[in-house]
């Protein structure tokens, strides 16, 4: 993985299309635009994901974020899949064809600025976008490094449940979000949870956790 910051990108072209002909490959190319332009944000963002610890009120909440006394830390936010649901993010992360399709029969595209794969780029035209240099990884390392790429400082991670119901633990999650920790070493990376973060995270001298109620009292959620 690179360090890459939105900046530097103005977009790329992605294979729409390819044939065969007298044992000749030929390609169509595509080229996808770079949503944003110009970020201006308080270097404060939160990348957040669907979790049962959490109530349904609570997503609003954060995507309304006031950021303390005239909004000076007012914080940007990266959206994980199923989020959709319950909260309007300025950005989402969503590799799900069903959760894209039923996105784009309504106005939420419209709304937020959904990143997705090449392939489901062509599979809704003009609904979604492509994730910057096609950024391979889970969705919850996606909202991350998107976060990173648009250069906050401080990431909060909220609903990134390393344990799974029933006991099992999130090690692609983990993992994942690791790599991204380890590419992006001056942003700070804090874990909302009142339960343990995984040792791979707490040994990373750019990462530190914070309950879900100093969260909400610290970013005025």
């Amino acid at each position: 993985m690179q360090e890459r910051y939105r900046r530097d990108y103005d977009g790329e072209f992605v294979i729409s299309n390819t044939t065969w002909k007298d044992g000749v490959k030929s390609q169509e190319r595509e080229w996808i635009d770079n949503p944003i332009r110009v970020m201006q944000t308080s270097g404060v963002a939160t990348c957040i994901a669907k979790s049962p610890s959490l109530k349904e009120t609570f997503y609003h909440r954060v995507a309304e974020n006031r950021g303390d006394l005239l909004a000076r830390n007012k914080m940007q936010t990266y959206g994980v899949e199923d989020v959709w649901e319950f909260m309007r993010p300025n950005f989402l992360v969503s590799q799900n064809s069903d959760n894209l399709r039923a996105m784009a029969e309504t106005d939420y595209p419209q709304d937020v600025i959904v990143y997705t794969s090449a392939a489901n780029c062509m599979k809704f035209p003009g609904e979604f976008y492509l994730i910057p240099y096609s950024f391979t990884a889970t969705a919850y390392a996606q909202a991350a490094w998107l976060a990173c790429f648009d250069e906050h400082k401080t990431v909060y991670l909220v609903g990134y449940d390393t344990v799974l119901p029933g006991g099992a633990i999130h090690q692609k999650l983990i993992d994942s979000v690791a790599t991204v920790m380890d590419t992006y070493k001056k942003v700070q990376f804090v874990h909302v949870s009142n339960a343990p973060s995984p040792d791979t995270w707490r040994r990373k001298i750019n990462f530190k956790t914070t309950t879900l109620e100093d969260y909400i009292s610290h970013c005025d959620v």
